[in-house]
């Protein structure tokens, strides 16, 4: 893989993007494709730095950057990665905004494992996807019925996902917007996709964090096909959703019950239990006093007063960063979101 053809060809796609018709103030940014070997900036080869890691926005040399981890890629599309790019340009363009109301991905680990809710939110991405592809703002009012019935049984947790749907999803949907100008047949295959993810009978509904990324986009898609304004002001510590209000009076939203949430929850439940204890069946553990500093909130869950991360952790002990870079159970303080009194390793 020559990661620097790789670069010259996705800087020639994004050359080709007019990113202030994506959103009005958005520009391209400086970007960097990296391995463990390489990185790729500018169009010139340096050296690996450990302060690479994942795929994201990053400060660097007082700027913002995109940066994609190549080394994670199985084949190279250079279309996919650079919408990729995209979203992760539009994260520079938060970040430069100052852009407020961000999630707390800790927090977010401690929702309710309540299936009743989750089978509200099922019928509620459902009616989302519908509004969509009918172009009905019958369907998109009655989605927000229900996420506003929601709202008010676990007010903190449902203001986290509008959260991630304000931060990512509207990268997504920005990144969307960037490869219908790529490649328009590509954006709509996507959209369908993103559109069957909704509607799935599978446990991404409780991966709330993940299963936000579609609601988001999908739901600033929905905004922009039916005509409906969407103001952003970054400042403010309203969400993107809270500052563009659906109208709800008088509105009913019918609720199906689905099998599947009952069945498929319990077994995801039942799943992280396995893997917490398989995991410190056999690991080290390691007494500490710490706090959690650093993670990647895709993946990594939370169990009582367990946190499960698969591959990469960063702790603050004593003032020193401690990075594990392998699976790792932390045992916090009961309550806590983040304090840490030991881990498995």
């Amino acid at each position: 893989m020559d990661l620097l053809q790789i670069y010259q060809e996705i800087d020639a796609i994004l050359d080709s993007v007019n990113f202030n018709a994506l959103y009005e103030g958005f520009h391209k940014y400086r970007f960097a494709l990296y391995n463990r070997e390489e990185i790729i900036l500018d169009g010139q080869v340096l050296p690996y730095r450990e302060d690479f890691i994942g795929n994201t926005a990053k400060e660097y040399e007082g700027e913002y950057i995109a940066i994609w981890d190549m080394s994670l890629e199985s084949a190279c599309d250079v279309q996919r990665i650079a919408y990729y790019v995209v979203h992760e340009m539009f994260h520079c363009h938060q970040y430069e905004n100052k852009t407020s109301g961000y999630p707390s991905d800790l927090d977010l680990l401690m929702y309710p494992d309540d299936e009743a809710h989750f089978t509200e939110k099922y019928n509620e991405n459902r009616y989302l996807a519908d509004a969509y592809e009918k172009q009905d703002i019958m369907l998109l009012r009655q989605f927000a019925k229900i996420r506003e019935e929601r709202h008010k049984k676990y007010p903190a947790m449902v203001c986290h996902e509008w959260k991630v749907e304000a931060l990512e999803g509207m990268a997504e949907y920005i990144g969307l917007k960037a490869l219908a100008c790529i490649n328009p047949e590509r954006y709509e295959a996507t959209v369908k996709d993103y559109l069957e993810k909704l509607r799935e009978e599978s446990n991404l509904l409780f991966d709330v964090r993940r299963v936000s990324y579609y609601v988001g986009a999908v739901y600033f898609l929905c905004l922009e096909r039916l005509g409906i304004p969407c103001n952003n002001d970054w400042k403010s510590e309203l969400t993107i959703y809270e500052q563009n209000p659906i109208k709800t009076v008088e509105i009913t939203a019918e609720l199906e019950t689905y099998e599947f949430v009952s069945k498929n929850h319990a077994a995801f439940v039942q799943h992280k239990k396995d893997k917490l204890n398989q995991h410190m069946a056999r690991a080290e553990y390691v007494a500490c006093n710490g706090f959690i500093c650093g993670y990647d909130p895709m993946n990594m869950f939370r169990l009582e007063d367990m946190i499960y991360c698969s591959h990469i952790v960063f702790l603050n002990i004593g003032g020193e960063i401690k990075t594990i870079n392998s699976a790792v159970a932390l045992q916090l303080v009961p309550g806590s979101v983040r304090d840490v009194l030991g881990y498995y390793v």
